[in-house]
């Protein structure tokens, strides 16, 4: 048997799996729910981008996030999550990005079923290093804008572009990286 021919995942389609397990598991649990409580959680998958070299060259990764939220009213939430941004190679050293972030959301509804949202936040990222070089962590912002409609009561869609102003910068990896992503959010 030729070793070639197995199917491999890559990292970038597990990381799309396990954001719509998330989703499918939440969705899933809470069908019997009514959206009276202000409680929300989602998952979404979407793709990194950052500069390398001194902002010479673009690197993309595959991302997957996972949030959860507490909406104070129709306008206003406060939402904590976790993101994977990928792993990015340049110079033979390889770097997987991993953000913890609470944010303060203030959302204006378009019309039927449409918002229009912004997030102002705290991240925490953390880079793991290949070639023992080790890790390197850092707090800063995090600013994001997004638009959702709702599919049901429980159920929304969400499309979102992040940027995270302040990852550890070592090795000719940059400290900004933004990152559009696209999931499902279900208020219980």
């Amino acid at each position: 048997m030729n070793r070639n021919n197995n199917t491999v995942v890559s990292n970038g389609k597990k990381a799309g799996l396990l954001a719509t397990a998330a989703v499918a598991l939440t969705l899933g649990s809470g069908l019997a729910m009514a959206a009276d409580t202000p409680y929300y959680i989602g998952g979404d998958v979407g793709k990194a981008s950052q500069r390398v070299d001194g902002n010479a060259q673009k690197r993309s990764s595959d991302s997957y996030s996972i949030f959860g939220g507490y909406k104070l009213n129709e306008n206003f939430a406060v939402e904590a999550a976790y993101t994977d941004l990928g792993k990015i190679d340049f110079g033979g050293v390889s770097t997987k990005n991993k953000v913890y972030s609470l944010d303060g959301i203030a959302r204006a509804p378009l019309g039927n079923n449409f918002g229009l949202y912004g997030k102002v936040g705290v991240a925490y990222a953390q880079r793991d290093y290949s070639a023992g070089l080790g890790d390197d962590h850092k707090t800063g912002l995090k600013l994001g804008v997004g638009v959702d409609y709702a599919l049901t009561k429980n159920v929304s869609l969400r499309a979102e572009a992040t940027r995270f102003n302040n990852m550890p910068d070592a090795n000719g990896f940059n400290k900004k990286v933004d990152r559009l992503g696209m999931g499902l959010a279900y208020q219980f």
